[in-house]
């Protein structure tokens, strides 16, 4: 299933994945064995364990079959609703949160920006908060396998983690530029 939440705006596209099991299944002990050796590691002003796939002093998530994975779901959404340009990704990165961590309210230099929830359930986790509340009265409600594609301009942020149960999702920028003539 995949669709645009308000088809006139196209703020939020949706889709779930059916690979997210396969993932976690192998790089969930690598996600806790880096978490054991930076709990609190990121670029922002936040409290979560963040390892983007350009990270080398830390064991690697599969960050290529991530990769290959969504740049088809990505060249598959921009063939149906942007035909006219090409994309790039961003780096990758996951962000893995334990009781009391959260991320700062932010926002990105790309188009948009992809959230897949790898490890997320709604009755115990809280959902991605934008700052806009009438953008947040119109917002998916999220499940695990969910694949969220928002614009990175939408400012965003993560509440904190208030159980014990992680939160995991994996995110990335996505950049659309004109097709060049040929």
């Amino acid at each position: 299933m995949k669709y645009w939440i308000d088809n006139h705006l196209k703020l939020f596209y949706l889709t779930e994945l059916d690979f997210t099991n396969i993932f976690l299944e192998k790089n969930l002990p690598i996600i806790e064995k880096n978490y054991k050796l930076f709990p609190n590691r990121n670029k922002w002003n936040c409290n979560c364990h963040v390892i983007h796939d350009n990270d080398l002093d830390v064991e690697p998530i599969d960050f290529k079959f991530l990769k290959d994975n969504y740049t088809q779901i990505i060249k598959n959404f921009v063939n149906e609703f942007y035909k006219d340009k090409d994309f790039f990704l961003s780096d990758i990165w996951y962000n893995y949160y334990k009781e009391g961590q959260y991320q700062e309210s932010h926002t990105h230099d790309s188009t948009f920006t992809a959230v897949h929830f790898i490890l997320f359930n709604s009755k115990e986790h809280a959902n991605l908060e934008f700052t806009d509340k009438e953008i947040n009265k119109i917002k998916p409600i999220i499940k695990q396998n969910d694949f969220l594609i928002f614009p990175g301009q939408l400012e965003h942020y993560v509440p904190k983690n208030k159980n014990k149960t992680p939160r995991l999702t994996v995110a990335f920028g996505i950049s659309l530029k004109d097709k060049k003539n040929l």
